[in-house]
Formats: C-alpha cells, sequence, structure tokens
C-alpha cells in the first residue's frame, strides 16, 4: 500500500474518530449536569456545605479531588421524578459515597453506597447509582464522596434515565463488532507463525489479546457475562493498557527491519516493557497522601512513552523502513487520543478528556492496520528466506558442478555414494579420452576445452544416469536400471561423432577407453567408492594397452579381484 493512500486513510479515521467520540451525539437523552461542586474534608457534612453558598463552584471548571471529601450539587427543577433518574459518573476507586435528596419543603433522605453497591455500566466505563427515595416534590440532589481516586469522578457525574435507551444498545453492538474485528488477527497470527517463527508475532499477539481485554473492559462488555468489583474491573483496565503499551513497544523493537533501527532505540522500545509495569503498579496500590495526584503522575509516566515511540519511528521513517510506513499508520490515532488524555488529566485543562469511544475505535484501528503490517513483514521475510534458501541451493549446485562443463564433479557423488547406491546406482564407468594430450599440444587448450565440452553433451546424463567429470579428460559415469553397461557403451561410442559435430578445425577422430564395474551390493559407504573406481581405473588402463577406443568390464560380488562372475571387453 503506497504511504500517501495510507496517510489519507489514517487522517478519515482520524476524522470519524473524534466524530463518533462525541458521546451525546450518540445518546437519545442528554444527561443532567451538576449544578455545583466543592470539596472539603472527612468531617464536612452535607448540612455544613449547603449552609455555605461560597464553598461552591457553580461553573463546569476547576475539577479537583485535591481534598479528602469531593460534594456534587443538583439542582433538579423540573427534572424527572428521582425515582426515573439514576447518578452516573466515571468509573473510579473510592472509600463511601453519600446521596441527599431533598425536597422543596426542606425534608431529605439520604443512602450511602460502598463500591460493591455501584452498578458497572455496560456500554461505557461508567458506573450507576441508585438515588434515595423521597417523598414528594425534590429540589436538590447532592453527593458526598470519600476519597475518589480520579477527577473525572466529579467532571463526568450526571444524572439519567434508569430506563436504557435504543442509543445505548445500539453502541453495545457497535462495542461488539469492534471485539469482535480484534479477533481476527489471531488466528492469522497463528498461522504465520507456524510458517515463519518469528518473535514478533508472539509480541503482536501478546499486544492484540491485551488490548482485546482493554476493549472488553473499559467499554462495560465484559459485564454482561461476569460480576466483578470495581476493584477488579480497575485492575483489568491498569493491567490491560499496561500489557497492551509494553506488548506493543516488544513487537516494535522486533517488527523494525534490522538495518532501520539501531541497537540503542531498540533497547529503548525494550526498556519500556520494566517502565510500564512499574507505574502501573504505582497506580493500582499508591495511596494515602499520594491520593489526589495518582492519576496525573501516571498519566505523566507515559509522556516519555509517547516520545520513544515518535522518535523511533522517525528514526525508522528517515532510514527508509517499509515497516515503519504501518507502524506510523496504525499509532497515529492512539497516540493522539492518548496525548488528548494524558495531558488533560495532568491538569492542563479544567477536566479530563475520557475520550473511551474515541480510544475503543482507535484501538480497532490500531489492531487492523498493525495485522496488515505484519501481513506485509511476513511476505517480506518470506520472500527474503526463500530466496536465501534459493541462492544456498544454487551455490550448493555450483560446489557440485564442474565449472568447464557443466557435469557433476567428483564431490558430488563421492558424498552422496552411499544413497545413490541405495537408489539402485550399481555401475560404475571411467572413460578417459585417447591421446587427448596431443590435441592440446596440436590445437591449443582453447580448442581442447571445446573438445571436453562436446564430450560432456555425448555423456549427458538423465534420470538413470548421472555423468562427473573427475578431473582433465577423465569422466565417469553412475548408472542404475536396465542395459546398464550398454547404455555406457552407446554414450562413449558417440563421442567421436559428437566432437565432429561440435569442434571444428581437428584432423582426426577422438575416441575414448572406458573401465565398466557392475556389482549386486546395496549397502557400501562412501569409503567403498574409491575401491570401486580403483576397479574401475584398472580396467580402464587395460582398455588402454588393448588398443585404446574400447571398454573392458566386469561383474563383481566382492572388491578383493578374486569374486568375478564374468569380465568382457568391447
Amino acid at each position: 500500500m503506497a504511504w500517501g493512500t495510507l496517510s489519507r486513510i489514517v487522517l478519515w479515521w482520524l476524522a470519524a474518530m473524534f466524530v463518533l467520540s462525541a458521546r451525546p451525539a450518540l445518546a437519545e437523552t442528554a444527561p443532567i449536569a451538576p449544578t455545583c461542586h466543592a470539596e472539603g474534608d472527612l468531617d464536612t457534612s452535607v448540612t455544613e456545605m449547603m449552609a455555605e453558598p461560597k464553598r461552591w463552584t457553580c461553573s463546569p471548571e476547576n475539577w479537583s479531588i485535591s481534598r479528602p471529601r469531593a460534594f456534587l450539587r443538583f439542582d433538579l427543577g423540573q427534572a424527572a421524578a428521582p425515582r426515573e433518574l439514576r447518578f452516573a459518573t466515571r468509573l473510579t476507586g473510592f472509600d463511601a459515597m453519600r446521596l441527599t435528596l431533598i425536597g422543596i419543603d426542606g425534608r431529605s433522605a439520604s443512602r450511602v453506597v460502598t463500591p460493591d453497591d455501584v452498578i458497572p455500566a455496560t456500554s461505557d466505563w461508567v458506573m450507576y447509582v441508585d438515588l434515595p427515595e423521597l417523598q414528594g416534590q425534590t429540589a436538590k440532589l447532592v453527593l458526598a464522596i470519600d476519597n475518589p481516586r480520579h477527577t473525572g469522578i466529579v467532571s463526568e457525574a450526571g444524572l439519567i434515565p434508569t430506563q436504557s435507551d435504543t442509543a445505548s444498545i445500539r453502541l453495545e453492538l457497535l462495542l461488539a463488532g469492534i471485539c469482535g474485528i480484534l479477533c481476527v488477527p489471531l488466528t492469522f497470527n497463528v498461522a504465520y507463525y507456524r510458517v515463519l517463527r518469528q518473535r514478533f508475532l508472539m509480541w503482536h499477539t501478546a499486544a492484540v489479546l491485551f488490548m482485546l481485554l482493554q476493549t472488553v473492559v473499559t467499554t462495560g462488555l465484559i459485564n454482561r457475562f461476569a460480576t466483578l468489583t470495581i476493584d477488579q474491573l480497575n485492575f483489568l483496565s491498569a493491567v490491560s493498557w499496561g500489557g497492551g503499551v509494553a506488548a506493543a513497544a516488544l513487537f516494535s523493537a522486533d517488527f523494525m527491519e534490522p538495518d532501520k533501527l539501531d541497537r540503542r532505540h531498540r533497547r529503548l522500545l525494550r526498556g519500556l516493557a520494566l517502565w510500564i509495569p512499574a507505574w502501573t503498579a504505582f497506580y493500582l496500590f499508591a495511596g494515602g497522601s499520594l491520593r489526589p495526584l495518582v492519576a496525573p503522575i501516571y498519566f505523566a509516566s507515559f509522556v516519555p512513552v509517547l516520545g520513544i515511540f515518535i522518535w523511533t519511528m522517525a528514526v525508522a521513517k528517515l532510514r527508509g523502513s517499509r515497516a515503519v510506513n504501518f507502524q506510523i499508520a496504525a499509532w497515529t490515532p492512539i497516540m493522539l487520543a492518548g496525548a488528548i488524555r494524558m495531558f488533560t488529566s495532568m491538569g492542563l485543562t479544567d477536566a479530563p478528556m475520557e475520550m473511551q469511544l474515541a480510544q475503543h475505535i482507535s484501538i480497532a484501528w490500531e489492531v487492523i492496520v498493525a495485522s496488515l503490517g505484519v501481513a506485509d513483514r511476513f511476505l517480506v521475510i518470506r520472500r527474503e528466506r526463500d530466496s536465501a534458501k534459493e541462492q544456498s541451493r544454487t551455490f550448493a549446485q555450483l560446489a557440485e558442478r564442474d565449472a568447464l562443463t557443466g557435469l557433476l564433479n567428483r564431490r558430488a557423488v563421492e558424498d552422496r555414494f552411499e544413497e545413490l547406491q541405495g537408489e539402485g546406482f550399481r555401475t560404475m564407468a571411467v572413460i578417459d579420452l585417447d591421446h587427448f594430450k596431443d590435441i592440446n599440444d596440436s590445437y591449443g587448450h582453447a580448442k581442447g576445452d571445446d573438445v571436453l565440452q562436446a564430450v560432456a553433451d555425448a555423456l549427458e546424463g538423465d534420470d538413470d544416469t548421472l555423468s562427473v567429470r573427475l578431473g582433465g579428460e577423465e569422466f565417469l559415469l553412475l548408472l542404475r536400471g536396465k542395459n546398464a553397461a550398454a547404455r555406457a557403451e552407446r554414450r562413449r561410442k558417440a563421442i567421436p561423432a559428437r566432437v565432429a559435430a561440435k569442434v571444428a578445425g581437428i584432423d582426426r577422430m577422438v575416441t575414448a577407453s572406458m573401465g565398466l564395474v557392475e556389482h549386486s551390493h546395496s549397502n557400501l559407504t562412501p569409503a567403498d567408492f574409491s575401491m570401486l573406481y580403483a576397479h574401475c581405473d584398472r580396467l580402464l588402463y587395460e582398455a588402454k594397452g588393448a588398443g585404446r577406443n574400447r571398454t573392458m568390464s566386469e561383474k563383481l560380488r566382492g572388491f578383493d579381484g578374486h569374486q568375478q562372475l564374468s569380465r568382457t571387453a568391447a
């Protein structure tokens, strides 16, 4: 996929992501926002706060949990009856929550809620609390929340209808579809790993599993199938997010091409696998005086993580990496959404921007594009591996071939002699050209090379014949099947005609002598090659001594020279 096309797709996806992340647009009924908010100590009562109007901030700014108790006030006015409403806010930890309804006649009703009493949502990272019951018309709802762990518990608070609208159901279906998309790459990774056992496939699988868990938990879908406490949900959310980013860092370190990212950058990416779990543990377990700072410090810990990802991607891009194009396209939306969440949670805005839906969509996008990158890298590595194997085979073949004639060399058959014997090659013939030195002396070595090439052509092998050049003007045949001796003899006799046809300027007939041995043994070892060759060589020189241009052959039971069944001359 061209980088320009990939860039345009990313831009379109970013636009869609931020449009869809506007949660009010997906809801049929907008929540009732708190009218005012305040904070105090644990001994500060609702009655005391209501008696001091100046302590309240009645605008959507300066949200804070720096003191142990946070207060919210809803002026209900013409709102629906309390029994038709419930309190909804960001799912996060707290010690206790007191909800107080105040009627227009001054009567009140309260309810104390612990984390075990809240109802986790099934379509968002939200928790619900039922309101207390109060007879008559209600004027206000006041909440006192003890030791909240995230500012979003007050800034994201609201009152919503107790009955779910159809928009929530549609949203659940959308989120379930995203989770389904996240499952697809897992199947492909298993198939890829069976073919190509690369470590980055394991890290990508781990990243996808963590991101799938993160999405199932933070979308609330897990609450359709399991009953978990707030602490358990927070734990799964933090661990899955940290684990996903850490696995993605390890994936990136192994995914980039070897020459596109140096050791220092790879070490930085791998170091995040230690950095992130440490701060995740801090986020989950730090408390006491650190409680108001836990979330800002935790999100601040991801600033260097973001910086390392951007730096390494920029370096790989400048060095011409192909794989990093997919990384940039995959991570740009989630890094942008993450950066907004980080910096707003660090107090740079009036309230944190959760962007949960944007995160879910960008996670799905990251997994899809990263999986495309994995598939592309898989194909590249497989092509490189296949090319290396083919090159290795080519070099091996070159090492087994005679450079001048293209025939096999002695090493090729001697190393495989035992295997060839088992395949039935039990006839060996050694062929030597007659008076070849005179040809070199009379016509030159270049003409002699032409003669050797013509002889190689005459001796050309087939499925049942292996043709070998031993060196100089000496050749060897290994044959199997019926009439092996006769086939070898036909090749020897074809030499004069083939040389005459292919080599011009020679005024004499080029002939050859041959020594041939047939045996019936199938369990010979590489050491027996030399013994069998020695028999053929002896027969060859007998043929030379008998006048040349002829064959001497034997059929053997053994190699001691005394157990010959027959001996022939041709």
